[in-house]
Order: C-alpha cells, then structure tokens, then sequence
C-alpha cells in the first residue's frame, strides 16, 4: 500500500514520535469521542496505537499515519493491511480535527 497516495485532495504519510505533539494537539480537542472512549488522550496512548499490533501481524503492514491539508495535521487514521485477513483493510482509529468534522469529509477520505 503507497499510504502517500490514499487521498487524492490530502496528503498523507505515516507518524512518528516526532509528531506525538500535533496528534495530542489534534485528539485532545475530541473531548466527546473520549467521553466515550475513555481513557483521556495521553502521550502514553498515542504511542500504544502508534506501535500496537495484534499477535502475529507484520509492523510492515501496519500505518498509524496522518492526514494533511498543506502541512497542517487535520487527521489521524489506523491502518492495518491484511487483518484480520489478507483481502481486508482494518481501520483501528479514524479521528478528524474538529474543525473539519460535520462537513462531509470523513465519509468523503472513508469512501476513497
């Protein structure tokens, strides 16, 4: 998979520790989905959905990547190729900034 080219009007590129401060930025403002999802967003967290697999899948396959308008973070996405079988594409976490939520836009980047 070539996460590079998934959305044809934002970039995106996997994350790494260097981003933990945009994505705590970018999640801590969904106080609703947390409400929900407890526990609260931590820097602890964003590493453990960074880096967390199931047993036996391949990191390779994994994209804990982010999705960008220009060079701003407007929203993270969890992907693991191949679960729970080869013909499947899991996504463990689709948040968007909460500026661009209500407009369409999740439907929009999920059906591309």
């Amino acid at each position: 998979m070539d996460i590079n080219k998934i959305f044809s009007k934002y970039t995106c590129r996997r994350l790494n520790e260097n981003d933990f401060e945009i994505i705590y930025d970018l999640c801590k403002e969904n106080k609703l989905y947390y409400l929900h999802c407890p526990p609260m967003i931590s820097y602890d967290l964003i590493k453990e959905d960074m880096y967390g697999l199931p047993k036996g899948f391949l990191k390779e396959n994994k994209y804990y990547a982010g999705i960008f308008d220009k060079d701003k973070l407007i929203g993270i996405i969890d992907i693991l190729d191949g679960y729970p079988s080869k013909e499947v594409i899991y996504i463990g976490l689709f948040m968007l900034d909460i500026n661009y939520q209500c407009i369409g836009l999740g439907t929009s980047l999920i059906n591309e």
